[in-house]
């Protein structure tokens, strides 16, 4: 049977119920009809192909289903409103942690462990430099390093480093097209989430899960 048309049909009901979670969180985002919608739906019809196809093992299914609903939902709220809820950040972690069971006991304790290293580094600069990391940005880390570690270990220095450089990138960008000014703060999440995806979807599409 496909899994195909459930997984979007899910992506789709999931998308509309953080879409309506989203707006009514405290200091929430009015998210446009259709955004969390169209992208959970993809995001999830992407991974049930994958796994159909037999491309992902069965046992990260889950995991990428968490980080995508995170990527969605982190990325609309921080670009529409320049924040990350509290009522999004926080219970992500226990959802990755979760969503991590299926890849063994193993991938569990990676996820902790990342989550405090990515986490805890994220502190570091925001205690050192508010303005260059946000709050929201330090608390959406522990999930996203779990996520990172508990695919593998070799991926939360991919994950931080990369970051990093995309976030550079993108401001320098932004400067050049005269969206921004030297030194104006723009949306860590997108960056962050988009390149904890990027890596975690290539790292695990094997059948072997790491030990």
């Amino acid at each position: 049977m496909s899994l195909v048309v459930p997984a979007a049909a899910l992506g789709l009901v999931a998308g509309a119920g953080t879409r309506w979670l989203l707006v009514r969180l405290p200091r929430g985002a009015p998210v446009p009809v259709g955004w969390c919608e169209a992208g959970l739906a993809a995001c999830w019809t992407a991974v049930a192909l994958a796994v159909q196809a037999g491309r992902l093992d069965p046992r990260w299914a889950a995991l990428l289903a968490a980080l995508t609903w995170l990527a969605v939902a982190g990325s609309a709220t921080d670009l529409l409103v320049r924040r990350l809820p509290n009522a999004l950040t926080v219970p992500a972690l226990g959802l990755v942690l979760v969503a991590l069971v299926p890849a063994g006991s193993g991938a569990v304790q990676r996820g902790l462990a990342g989550a405090v290293l990515l986490g805890g580094a994220y502190l570091v600069v925001h205690l050192v430099s508010p303005h260059a990391m946000g709050g929201g940005d330090v608390k959406l880390a522990a999930p996203v390093g779990a996520a990172a570690a508990g695919a593998g270990w070799a991926l939360l220095p991919v994950v931080a480093v990369g970051a990093a450089v995309a976030s550079v990138a993108v401001a320098l960008v932004a400067v050049l097209a005269g969206r921004a000014g030297w030194g104006s703060r723009l949306p860590h999440g997108p960056v962050l989430l988009g390149v904890a995806l990027a890596v975690v979807a290539v790292a695990v599409p094997g059948p072997r899960i790491p030990g």
